[in-house]
């Protein structure tokens, strides 16, 4: 088999170009493939809204310094990190959100917390659970901005499965 004069690569008899370089094999220049022009900037992600459990109990461990929940919501992902001495860590992509649910006592009404449930096609955590946070209502409304435009930037419609 022959060899490139110009990478040194080997390639088959006949052949018209160097499948490693592109060069022309009858020593005209080399092809350049046509690529579309990629943009180069970078997506950055943006915190949306960061917050912690903040019923009576949790208020108790934020004294003590052992409410170690903290929830996150960027223009990508949610993110829910518990643990003490142990980290755990668990997101979900908005793009792999399917809905939004939440719950208020009347108890919660009149302290102005909720719950927040994220349910999700992510097969480690279908459903993510905000507890007791403030404003849920508000919190669930930049959440669902987030996700619509998550969607519509990587054109993914909605369908509803019967």
């Amino acid at each position: 088999m022959p060899y490139c004069t110009t990478c040194g690569a080997e390639y088959k008899q006949g052949a018209k170009f160097c499948g490693e370089c592109g060069t022309s094999l009858d020593g005209t220049a080399p092809v350049t493939a046509h690529r579309p022009a990629v943009d180069n900037h970078v997506i950055q992600e943006v915190v949306l809204w960061k917050g912690k459990p903040a019923g009576i109990s949790d208020r108790l461990k934020g004294i003590v310094g052992l409410n170690t929940t903290s929830y996150t919501i960027t223009s990508q992902r949610i993110m829910v990190k518990t643990g003490l001495i142990g980290k755990n860590v668990e997101e979900i992509e908005l793009l792999r959100v399917r809905d939004l649910s939440v719950k208020q006592s009347i108890m919660d009404r009149m302290l102005g917390i909720g719950s927040l449930t994220v349910f999700s096609d992510d097969a480690s955590a279908p459903q993510l659970l905000f507890r007791k946070i403030h404003d849920a209502q508000t919190v669930k409304d930049v959440l669902r901005k987030a996700v619509r435009d998550e969607k519509i930037a990587n054109n993914i419609s909605y369908r509803e499965q019967i």
